[in-house]
């Protein structure tokens, strides 16, 4: 698996359009090579600011409030990637996108050696109904491959064809997504039976 650094994640931004510019200590490039840095491998990726840890990416999306930046620089944060410039709180480069949900997506992708390319992906949608066929298609999948399918619903989440947890959210958040396809994958699970929801198209939760 390819290492993932700031420069690979900013090559990633720049070929689907998405990376305005990049912030950091000397200013502001679009050239990943002048940050200091760039070519170190980024260890985690989260939304949460709360999760921080050394070498991590994090995503600033949503109802967020700059002050939760606040002491991030100590937790160490290697770089974050928004929409807005937040280097009046950290010291970390910033990755300033158009769309920090798309992003958000690829790069998670990325991080967690897109995991999709190693499933057979079934979405589902539609306004009623997603969570009885996914429940079906699964069972299906499941018994034709000798429980080797992993599921997202509403209801539930299964990544290993036998073991069912409940679901927070009827699509996760991308980032969250992936993260559960790469334990699917490792798990050895050959299909991934997933609702989608119109929220999640809406805020690019399955974008890429």
């Amino acid at each position: 698996m390819p290492t993932f650094t700031i420069a690979t994640a900013a090559q990633l931004l720049e070929r689907h359009h998405l990376l305005r510019e990049i912030i950091h200590t000397g200013g502001w490039t679009l050239d990943a090579s002048d940050v200091p840095g760039a070519d170190n491998p980024i260890a985690a990726v989260t939304y949460d600011t709360r999760t921080v840890a050394p070498g991590s990416m994090l995503f600033v999306k949503g109802r967020f409030r700059p002050e939760f930046l606040d002491g991030i620089d100590e937790r160490g944060v290697a770089v974050y990637v928004a929409e807005n410039d937040h280097s009046d709180r950290t010291a970390a480069p910033g990755l300033i996108v158009d769309d920090v949900h798309k992003a958000m997506s690829l790069l998670s992708a990325e991080f967690y050696g897109r995991p999709q390319d190693e499933l057979t992906v079934i979405g589902i949608t539609g306004t009623k109904g997603k969570t009885t066929t996914a429940y079906l298609v699964h069972a299906i999948l499941n018994d034709y491959s000798n429980q080797r399918a992993a599921l997202f619903s509403s209801e539930q989440t299964c990544l290993d064809g036998r073991t069912y947890t409940d679901s927070k959210l009827t699509t996760p958040e991308s980032l969250d997504a992936f993260r559960m396809m790469r334990q699917a994958a490792d798990n050895g699970m050959r299909y991934l039976v997933m609702e989608v929801s119109s929220q999640a198209y809406k805020v690019h939760r399955v974008h890429g």
